[in-house]
C-alpha cells in the first residue's frame, strides 16, 4: 500500500531510501540523518523493499484534538472546511479518505478525530508531501480555534492534598531534643 507506517506521519523515521542501484551494490540514504551507506545486494535480498516511486499516492494521517464538548454540527463544519481546502488545492490533495472520531475522553475534556487525506504525489516526493501535511495541520488548527473547539492542554490541578499528622510520641520526642 502507499501508506507508510504511521506514528503520526512524522516522516521516514527509520527508513533508508535508495540513492543508486547496480548489479552488485545499492547505495542507501538514511532519511532521518542523511547518512549514506553502500551495501551488497545480497545483504538486502531477503528484506522488505518498497518502491515508493511506483506506489500509489501518499496517504497522510492527521489526528486533531478537540474539546470533548464538540457537537456533531461543529465536527461537520470541520469536515466540510477540510473538504473545501482539498478542493481549493487540487494540485496538492486528491481527496479526503477518512474523517472519524477515534477517542472521546470527557474526564480530560478531549476528543480526537482521525483524518486521512490522499496527496497527489507518492511518498518518494517526501518534502512536498510533508510540507503540505504541515499546511493542512495549520489550516485545521485555525478552523478549530475559530469554532472555539480546539483542545488546550490544561495544567494539572491538585484538588485534595492530605497532610498526615505525625504520631504524638514522635512529635513529643522531637520537641525534647535540642534544636541546633
Amino acid at each position: 500500500a502507499s501508506d507508510k507506517p504511521q506514528d503520526g506521519d512524522p516522516g521516514y523515521n527509520a527508513t533508508w531510501l535508495v540513492e543508486d542501484c547496480n548489479l552488485f551494490t545499492t547505495t542507501l540514504r538514511f532519511a532521518k540523518s542523511n547518512e549514506i551507506a553502500t551495501v551488497k545486494n545480497g545483504t538486502i535480498a531477503d528484506k522488505k523493499i518498497i518502491n515508493h516511486n511506483r506506489s500509489e499516492r501518499a496517504l497522510v494521517n492527521i489526528v486533531l484534538s478537540l474539546k470533548s464538548t464538540v457537537t456533531h454540527e461543529e465536527a461537520t463544519i470541520v469536515k466540510s472546511a477540510i473538504e473545501q481546502y482539498i478542493s481549493d488545492n487540487p494540485r496538492i490533495w486528491a481527496q479526503l479518505i477518512n474523517f472519524r472520531i477515534i477517542d472521546v475522553d470527557p474526564c480530560n475534556d478531549i476528543s480526537k478525530i482521525s483524518i486521512r487525506v490522499q496527496h497527489q504525489r507518492t511518498w518518494q516526493d517526501l518534502n512536498p508531501v510533508m510540507t503540505a501535511r504541515g499546511d493542512l495541520i495549520k489550516f485545521c488548527t485555525e478552523v478549530l480555534i475559530q469554532l472555539n473547539v480546539h483542545y488546550e492542554n490544561k495544567p494539572a490541578i491538585i484538588n485534595d492534598v492530605h497532610v498526615k499528622e505525625l504520631p504524638a510520641e514522635f512529635t513529643a520526642g522531637m520537641l525534647s531534643q535540642p534544636v541546633l
